[in-house]
């Protein structure tokens, strides 16, 4: 059964002849004739009352006809729904997001994309960068936005798109005695306080720093380093541009200028979504852009 014969069945019924059926869809009449005769053949049973001069549905064909109604319309409604999300005029992004990928420049992207496709549903999924990668590679989110460094190497299952190197640097209270630094460097960090945010990129740094430090309190929200800096509880380690959104503090940077790489994942090989691969473009030109 083809869809192409419901189509010529249910015109004829609603034009009551299969000359006017033929006329309608612009094919033969032969055409039409064929398909509802293949179509009575593979059902057996006689959809027309062929002895009376239009073309009238038997007692089987009423009954077959509802149904092939419900199923066009299921069909007609599927077409719709796709073009819809062909269309981005409708559709979901699942996007996993890290608290420390969190950044200004990452949350106008999300900006221009909502603007652009209002219609879109996003989802925004927080972890850990761990948790999100393997939901990511179980099918359970589209891409994964996390922080990363210069040098990391990707495993095969996951693809990256680098966004611009942002800088770290040091948070203090506006009172602290280092508030008047114009730059700082590691050595002056050694016995110092340090909040520490719980991130894999961010603790691959400090691992490869030979100072001595106090760590007083790791989070996994900046939100939460920041508001304990301000209180004086610690200098917190924080990328500068999220920090400077923050009035309460004072944010000075580091010399030589420590990096972090904002990633969007993705899992390579999979089929992504028009709404996922409309994300990735948009960060791609952003990428263009600032080269």
């Amino acid at each position: 059964m083809e869809i192409r014969q419901l189509e010529y069945f249910l015109m004829v019924n609603q034009a009551g002849s299969f000359t006017r059926a033929a006329e309608r869809l612009f094919v033969s009449q032969p055409a039409v004739t064929n398909a509802v005769r293949s179509l009575e053949e593979e059902l057996g049973i006689q959809l027309f009352d062929r002895s009376q001069k239009l073309a009238v549905l038997t007692a089987e064909g009423r009954i077959f006809c509802a149904h092939a109604e419900q199923v066009m319309q299921g069909i007609s409604t599927t077409l719709d729904e796709i073009r819809a999300i062909k269309n981005l005029s409708s559709g979901k992004l699942r996007l996993g997001l890290t608290g420390f990928a969190a950044l200004p420049p990452v949350m106008r992207l999300l900006k221009i994309f909502r603007d652009s496709y209002p219609n879109i549903e996003v989802e925004l999924v927080e972890s850990n960068r761990s948790e999100l990668l393997a939901q990511l590679i179980d099918d359970k989110l589209d891409l994964v936005l996390a922080l990363g460094t210069k040098d990391e190497k990707t495993p095969p299952a996951l693809t990256q798109l680098n966004l611009p190197a942002q800088e770290m640097a040091i948070c203090c209270n506006r009172q602290h005695r280092l508030r008047r630094k114009n730059s700082l460097t590691l050595t002056e960090l050694s016995g110092e306080s340090l909040l520490i945010p719980a991130d894999n990129a961010i603790a691959k740094i400090w691992q490869g720093i030979k100072i001595s430090i106090s760590h007083s309190m790791q989070s996994r929200h900046a939100t939460t380093l920041m508001n304990l800096a301000a209180l004086d509880c610690g200098l917190a380690l924080l990328p500068e541009s999220l920090a400077i959104t923050n009035e309460e503090l004072t944010v000075i940077p580091l010399e030589p200028a420590i990096l972090v790489i904002p990633i969007i994942f993705s899992k390579t090989g999979r089929h992504l979504s028009h709404a996922a691969t409309t994300f990735l473009d948009i960060a791609r030109k952003g990428v263009d852009d600032h080269a």
